[in-house]
């Protein structure tokens, strides 16, 4: 419960900085906090269920792609979203990975654009653990934060962006559960 306060409070605290420091001229700018604050950090640190980070992002007004008319399966584990203005999308996702030699059981949600850069990106992320000790950054990745957590042999949550050749960059809360 302490993790979800702590997140509830620094993803708070993020978007009141982030709503104070937007101009009508750069309203989308703030879009990625909003959904970090309001749909990805809730969803990583388990405070949102699968169902409930999809309901929250509906009520971001995100929604499936056009043509994407499949019912989800009652057993699916990833959902992506696309914003009313088709500018941002949301990504959704559960299961198991392989992290060094375990398999870890592991929650993303991640949110991009076209029209977004890893930098843009990354300084949303800052605003969103500025100030806040129980985030911090590992020495030489500057687009990663950790948060410090009662816990680490049980839950490791993260802030990152990452980039793969071809793609957007990708701004990703992710929790994982040993």
């Amino acid at each position: 419960m302490l993790v979800v306060k702590s997140v509830a409070l620094a993803a708070l605290a993020a978007v009141s900085a982030i709503s104070s420091a937007a101009t009508p001229a750069g309203a989308q700018d703030i879009f990625p906090g909003l959904a970090m604050a309001r749909v990805c950090l809730p969803y990583a640190s388990r405070a949102k269920s699968f169902e409930s980070a999809i309901r929250a992002a509906r009520d971001m007004e995100f929604r499936r792609p056009v043509g994407d008319n499949a019912p989800l399966d009652e057993w699916a584990s990833e959902v992506e979203m696309v914003s009313k203005d088709g500018r941002w999308r949301l990504r959704i996702e559960e299961g198991t990975v392989t992290e060094g030699d375990a398999d870890v059981y592991s929650v993303t949600c991640g949110v991009w654009s076209n029209q977004a850069s890893a930098r843009q990106l990354a300084q949303v992320a800052g605003l969103i653990v500025r100030g806040n000790p129980l985030w911090s950054q590992p020495p030489g990745d500057p687009w990663r934060w950790d948060r410090h957590t009662v816990h680490p042999e049980e839950v490791a949550l993260r802030i990152d962006v990452s980039e793969r050749s071809g793609h957007p960059p990708v701004l990703a809360a992710r929790g994982s559960y040993y």
